[in-house]
């Protein structure tokens, strides 16, 4: 059998998964908060546009250990951990703040330990997660903003996030109603020495009338024909959704300045600008830009948890914009 079939059984194959429950509790958590979960999707295609470039990196053993070796084992069991939960883990980093992977150098495997495989144990001030199974070593993987703040990034844009819901979710409220709201009250008589005032059971039978008797369906009427005179007035809700793109754009530009990627990379954001890409330099420098952020989210994550395992590893990014050289005569 060949070492890569090796390293390939320690792992459970993609397709014999069915659910992936050790992440869903992360990644989709209060899903139902809002009538339309409209922050999820875009939180979630943003980190994408980093996460995504982790399948496009290639590593090597710069070590020059055999590949039957025990070094050499190890290092194909991490790259195969790399490529089967690398996007994953980074995607977690963004949500949560922090990954803990166990390593069992029994059967050379790395996974996403569980909260029951491992307790936290504080020690001066600090919080260490300590395995239960005292022959796995374990490595935990946090952000920068965890760090700092004992945050995730998610957790620091929640406001941002929730904005966006609220401002959406009245978008969507106003583009249901049609757009419009209609007012009716009924006129005064002339020269009445008081107003005219519909009681309680007066309006709702005029309003379960005007839900069910009359609109635009075949089984209603189009004609209204009331029994006083009734003055209308039309509310335009459309006026109501003013500066909705705007709003939407200031969120979503404090979301990426959080995350470091550039803002011309998000579609809502290039999609309705007004600049002409005459030569297509602003997409290039976007990208060459976020290429440079996965590049420093990459060596402060895999590369440190690579050299804590002591593995010597070079990698490179396929797709990744080359710089300007000068040309010297």
């Amino acid at each position: 059998m060949r070492i890569i079939d090796s390293i390939r059984n320690l792992f459970v194959r993609p397709g014999q998964i069915l659910d992936y429950g050790r992440m869903s509790q992360y990644w989709w958590h209060g899903w139902k908060g809002t009538r339309y979960d409209f922050a999820n999707l875009i939180w979630y295609n943003i980190c994408d546009l980093l996460t995504d470039i982790i399948e496009d990196v290639q590593i090597t053993d710069v070590s020059g250990a055999a590949p039957l070796s025990e070094a050499g084992i190890k290092f194909n069991s991490f790259r195969s951990f790399v490529y089967a939960w690398g996007k994953a883990i980074l995607q977690l980093l963004f949500d949560r703040g922090y990954v803990v992977i166990g390593y069992d150098p029994a059967t050379y495997r790395f996974w996403i330990m569980d909260e029951t495989e491992y307790r936290r144990v504080r020690r001066d001030d600090v919080t260490i997660p300590v395995p239960n199974d005292s022959t796995v070593q374990l490595y935990a993987m946090k952000s920068s903003t965890y760090v700092v703040y004992e945050k995730s990034d998610r957790e620091l844009c929640k406001g941002f996030l929730e904005f966006l819901n609220d401002v959406l979710n009245g978008s969507a409220t106003v583009s249901k109603r049609l757009g419009a709201v209609v007012v009716a009250s009924p006129k005064n008589l002339t020269n009445a020495p008081t107003a005219t005032v519909l009681t309680e059971e007066q309006k709702k039978k005029l309003e379960k009338d005007l839900r069910e008797d009359y609109g635009a369906l075949s089984s209603q009427s189009n004609v209204l024909l009331l029994p006083r005179e009734m003055s209308w007035q039309t509310i335009n809700l459309a006026g109501l959704d003013l500066r909705m793109l705007e709003k939407v754009k200031t969120a979503i530009l404090a979301i990426v300045d959080r995350i470091k990627i550039p803002a011309n990379q998000v579609a809502i954001i290039d999609a309705n600008s007004s600049k002409q890409l005459s030569n297509g330099s602003e997409i290039r420098e976007g990208d060459r830009l976020k290429y440079k952020t996965f590049g420093r989210l990459f060596e402060r994550t895999f590369v440190d948890m690579a050299r804590e395992y002591g593995l010597s590893i070079d990698y490179q990014i396929d797709g990744e914009p080359v710089g300007d050289t000068e040309i010297t005569a």
